[in-house]
């Protein structure tokens, strides 16, 4: 079954996450709650940010120094 369009097939746990992004489980988890940060897919407990979405995320915080 593939997943649906806009969704990317590699998942990763709020750890793995945490460190893809550099921040911790906690900014992650503090995120969530003030409804910021990277999108993420919750199924029961369980949170999971697609490789896409956290590179989405990185991609709009990208600042280019004045020159």
């Amino acid at each position: 079954m593939n997943p649906p369009e806009g969704i990317g097939g590699d998942l990763v746990d709020q750890d793995e996450a945490g460190r893809y992004l550099g921040r911790s489980v906690r900014t992650l988890e503090q995120w969530r709650y003030l409804g910021e940060g990277p999108t993420y897919i919750k199924c029961g407990r369980a949170v999971r940010y697609s490789l896409r979405d956290l590179d989405a995320f990185l991609a709009v915080h990208r600042h280019i120094p004045a020159a």
